[in-house]
């Protein structure tokens, strides 16, 4: 593989297929986003302590799972593994909804749940995150990949209230049942789509562990994806607290209302979409790389703004900003890495990237509450800004990443 890559968007329709991969995921994801309000809030009945370990359950064999699930996609097609990923899902969710009514919300129905999940989705991410370079053509991944994100932030605000409405007139029981609907919307959009997959021939096989390293090893060794993959796990341990964590502290912090955070919640993820919209009709910029490195930098100066600031309205224009440069870092990182990547480790490159942006935001996640009570919230969010505007300043001393 060479060091520079370049994609040219091509503004023709983008295909059939992949718009009916769409539709069906977006239905499906607000489904997920409506269970993921449902899920918490009824483990926190029994605690904080107890919520953490039911959520622990699933996000512990997911991140263990996810190099393994990639492997198996590579090896036996993605289409196969999410069939089989959301059948499990489905039959899950039942489940839940039938033991609830005979067990009630205890903590190893909560727990067994979530663990299952997990595992499932250490399968399924790595398989459903490569569909959409399988589904398209390379130069229409980066207009493809903001039609989805677009879809995904629809899928946010519906999912979301609709969460909450579940969660208070049916309980977690309605919601599993929602979840149960969903994974069969994705499993009937699959039947309707398949993509062009051809698994290795079985003498070029080898043991799946060992297939799973590769996959590691290509992102650490690749001239190209080495960076992004850096860059992408740096960004994400520095801005994905702000919203769940940061904003709430500094909404305190200022002494605003609960409906402040909302506010600043809402404009980040409207001028994200905004972008994705922007994107996904037009193309995306000429160079992947610089524009990513000036997106990151723009999150920086955002979240920069919201924490000097006492007011809201600023903190609001400073969301906006934030709100910006995700887009704008998002639309663009994310095609860049996949189209990195060799067609035969195309799954185990997206479980790479899940992994690594994982590992880092759980790291960040740790640290920035304790961190937050000794030194106040508007400290750490500044640093976390001076540190994303840093990652991006220093994402352009990569040849290959500069010139992509």
């Amino acid at each position: 593989m060479t060091s520079t890559r370049s994609t040219t968007a091509v503004k023709g329709p983008l295909p059939s297929h992949f718009k009916r991969w769409v539709c069906g995921t977006t239905l499906a994801t607000t489904g997920n986003v409506a269970f993921s309000i449902a899920l918490p809030w009824a483990a926190t009945v029994h605690g904080g302590g107890v919520a953490g370990i039911v959520l622990a359950c699933g996000v512990i064999p997911q991140m263990i799972l996810l190099p393994i699930g990639g492997a198996v996609a590579d090896r036996v097609g993605p289409h196969r593994v999410m069939l089989s990923t959301l059948t499990v899902a489905v039959v899950a969710s039942l489940s839940l909804a039938a033991i609830i009514v005979l067990a009630g919300t205890t903590v190893w129905v909560l727990a067994s749940y979530s663990m299952i999940v997990g595992t499932s989705n250490g399968f399924y991410l790595p398989a459903s995150t490569s569909m959409v370079r399988r589904l398209v053509r390379q130069d229409e991944l980066p207009r493809a990949h903001a039609t989805q994100k677009a879809g995904q932030q629809m899928a946010a605000f519906a999912g979301a209230p609709l969460g909450g409405v579940i969660a208070g007139v049916s309980g977690l029981t309605g919601a599993a049942l929602i979840n149960a609907v969903a994974y069969t919307v994705v499993i009937v959009t699959l039947l309707a789509v398949r993509p062009g997959v051809t698994p290795p021939p079985s003498e070029q096989r080898v043991n799946l562990f060992l297939e799973a390293r590769d996959g590691i090893l290509l992102a650490a060794r690749d001239p190209l994806l080495r960076p992004s993959l850096l860059v992408m796990a740096g960004a994400a341990a520095f801005f994905a607290p702000a919203a769940p964590l940061l904003l709430p502290l500094l909404a305190r912090m200022h002494h605003w209302e609960v409906t402040a955070v909302g506010w600043l919640v809402a404009s980040q993820s409207g001028t994200f979409f905004l972008v994705a919209i922007l994107i996904a009709r037009y193309g995306v910029l000429h160079r992947l790389g610089p524009t990513s490195a000036a997106g990151i930098v723009t999150m920086g100066l955002g979240i920069g703004i919201i924490a000097l600031t006492p007011n809201l309205a600023i903190g609001i224009v400073g969301s906006s900003v934030a709100g910006l440069g995700y887009g704008l870092a998002a639309t663009h990182l994310t095609p860049l890495a996949i189209n990195a990547s060799p067609q035969s480790h195309l799954s185990r490159t997206t479980a790479t990237m899940t992994l690594t942006q994982n590992l880092s935001v759980i790291a960040t996640f740790a640290g920035t509450g304790g961190l937050a009570e000794v030194t106040g919230p508007a400290t750490i969010a500044l640093i976390d800004g001076l540190l994303l505007i840093t990652i991006g300043v220093a994402a352009l001393t990569s040849r290959s990443f500069r010139e992509t």
